[in-house]
């Protein structure tokens, strides 16, 4: 019931008001907020070592959902701006010392600069190629403020599918990691009977070169948005000797509901043990 009221306190703020909530959050939390580009930037908190060393071994990035991309089935947003910021929720309780939470283009906005984006940006063109290379240069430039050696990229819903866009094109990504996250979207599309995402990239296009790449996909039990047989389907694309694993959290839907500590989260060790420590699950 708490949350619940949190939640509809949540959707009667304005964008700025969400703004500041997760900024005060995070600067409880040791997170400092950030921008990346402009027209539109790209909204972010970051939570660095202090002092700052020379050099850190990883970034762990993690990238916001679609928000309030549709307020029904047939009628968009004017503003993606997320009531439940599912990413952020995710990225505050990493536990680790530098972690980039980054939100999608045109979230957290103001009015005025909302004017530069088109509602295309959060509808059908919402993995298109100008925001790949946009989150990309963001990744490449919090990676160079942290001096980290490399990468985790993780993502909630479709900033999984982001996650997974940017990994194909960097050789730098230890670790990829999607939570509730339609990879497929053509799929996903098909399965809402909903209109496709024809303005967008594709993750099975770019499939292959992610085969070699460690990878966990979260997705809970009860999930109806992003249902746990599409990310099957998804993995049995993949060679055999992909180092990728599908986790089902039992009793969650979509929303998250419940703790996660992405570092905490990967189901095998052998994985990715270089990056392991004492006390990972399972």
């Amino acid at each position: 019931m708490l949350f619940t009221g949190l939640l509809l306190s949540a959707c009667a703020m304005t964008t700025g008001e969400r703004y500041q909530l997760i900024a005060q959050e995070g600067k409880a939390a040791g997170f400092a907020p950030v921008s990346f580009g402009s027209a539109p930037q790209l909204t972010g908190l970051l939570h660095t070592q202090t002092p700052a060393p020379t050099s850190v071994a990883y970034l762990w990035v993690v990238i916001e959902g679609d928000g309030r991309a549709w307020l029904n089935m047939r009628e968009p947003s004017m503003d993606p701006t997320p009531v439940d910021p599912v990413g952020w929720r995710l990225a505050k309780d990493i536990s680790q010392k530098n972690v980039l939470y980054l939100a999608r283009p045109c979230q957290y906005l103001s009015s005025d600069e909302l004017e530069a984006c088109s509602v295309a940006d959060w509808t059908d063109g919402r993995f298109a190629e100008k925001w790949v290379q946009r989150l990309n240069a963001a990744v490449e430039q919090a990676k160079r403020m942290t001096h980290a050696k490399q990468v985790v990229l993780a993502g909630y819903s479709g900033g999984g599918v982001m996650a997974a866009l940017v990994a194909a094109r960097r050789d730098d990504v230890v670790l990829l990691m999607t939570v509730a996250s339609p990879l497929d979207h053509a799929a996903w599309t098909t399965h809402h009977k909903v209109t496709p995402l024809n303005a967008s990239l594709s993750v099975v296009a770019v499939q292959q070169k992610l085969a070699h790449l460690p990878q966990v996909h979260v997705v809970g039990a009860d999930d109806q948005v992003v249902p746990s047989f599409l990310l099957q389907d998804f993995l049995r694309r993949y060679p055999a000797t992909t180092p990728a694993e599908l986790v089902t959290l039992p009793g969650v839907d979509h929303r998250m509901r419940t703790p996660i500590d992405l570092n905490r989260i990967r189901s095998s060790r052998s994985l990715l043990p270089s990056i392991d420590g004492p006390g990972i699950y399972p």
